[in-house]
């Protein structure tokens, strides 16, 4: 495909500047979420008559599928323990969380939206229109890491960021892998919303606590 979104390569640095638009120069969660949303739609609508649809609910098996989701699960209950070691949050975690606008009935549909359209937007992004069947780890799977490191570095020490960072890289290729062996998106989809829900969990508690 010609044009702007020609580029595989451009187009893995797009998520990076919709959160530099919208977190650091718009102070604001739902505009971030929705503009790296908006740029993922617009990408699959130009590419659609490049690619099959996307298998969301194909390829389920059921052991590996049971263990990604009991390694995405382990997300909440990790941030919650390691929260005080890990944190660098100036003022309490409810306070960084409101000056990006979540609060009241805003965080409780964000946390709704993360957990359900996120996921799913993500999968048919990062693991099937931009994958690469052939590698271990591919770029894409460092620019999906790269684009969380922008956010994870308003709430985490530096040195945390780079080991989340690391653990991203790895996950995001393990999705990609079991996307392609099992020929679907079912297992990924799943299990990083069960990632989304621990994480939004986690942090309800530990605001909370």
């Amino acid at each position: 495909m010609s044009g702007f979104f020609g580029s595989r390569h451009v187009v893995l640095v797009l998520p990076c500047i919709t959160v530099l638009a919208g977190l650091y120069y718009l102070r604001s969660a739902w505009a971030t979420i929705l503009f790296y949303h908006a740029v993922i739609v617009i990408y699959l609508f130009l590419t659609r008559r490049n690619r099959a649809r996307p298998a969301l609910f194909r390829g389920w098996h059921t052991p590996t599928g049971i263990g990604l989701i009991l390694l995405c699960a382990c997300s909440g209950p990790l941030l919650v323990i390691l929260w005080p070691v890990i944190e660098n949050v100036q003022g309490s975690l409810s306070a960084a969380l409101d000056s990006f606008g979540l609060h009241g009935a805003r965080w409780w549909l964000f946390a709704a939206y993360f957990v359900s359209m996120h996921p799913i937007l993500e999968e048919i992004f990062w693991r099937d229109a931009l994958a690469e069947r052939n590698r271990s780890i591919d770029i894409a799977d460092v620019a999906f890491a790269v684009y969380h490191v922008l956010v994870l570095i308003h709430f985490l020490k530096i040195h945390w960021v780079v080991v989340v960072f690391v653990i991203l890289v790895l996950v995001s290729s393990l999705w990609r892998c079991m996307a392609g062996r099992y020929h679907g998106l079912a297992m990924p989809m799943i299990s990083h919303m069960t990632a989304g829900v621990g994480i939004m969990t986690a942090l309800y508690l530990i605001t909370r606590g």
